[in-house]
């Protein structure tokens, strides 16, 4: 029987909460990418362009995934700002375990994200780049 050594630290599994939660709500790397960002930084309103420029997105894609975030109820605008608020403690749950998941565990994430995804391969090639591009 295999005896890991004392110094070896095994990762806590992500939960199926948050597995679901990535899966159905969040969908995608980009809009990963935004909701961190704004739970990182939860005291300070982002433009649009902030936003945007912190991740090197188009403004665009990055108009795209906030929409999709408030839509679902985890940012609110106040004349065009956002910022990091859940509009229950439910998803303020989820998000925290998120967060504290996802600098550990990408990989599992990813591909929680990219599961059910017909264009796995290339989403994938694009979720690496933006999680390298992030270190």
């Amino acid at each position: 029987m295999y005896k890991a050594p004392a110094n070896v630290m095994f990762k806590e599994p992500i939960s199926e909460g948050v597995k679901t939660f990535v899966r159905e709500q969040i969908q995608t790397v980009p809009k990963l990418e935004v909701l961190l960002l704004l739970y990182r930084e939860q005291s300070r309103l982002f433009t649009l362009a902030e936003v945007a420029n912190e991740l090197g997105f188009e403004n665009d894609t990055a108009w795209e995934q906030l929409t999709a975030l408030e839509a679902i109820g985890l940012i609110e605008t106040n004349k065009d700002k956002y910022r990091y608020h859940p509009i229950n403690a439910t998803l303020e749950s989820i998000v925290d375990r998120l967060a504290v998941a996802y600098p550990k565990q990408r990989v599992p994430i990813l591909s929680a994200i990219l599961a059910k995804d017909p264009n796995k391969t290339r989403r994938f090639v694009e979720a690496f780049k933006l999680a390298r591009r992030n270190d």
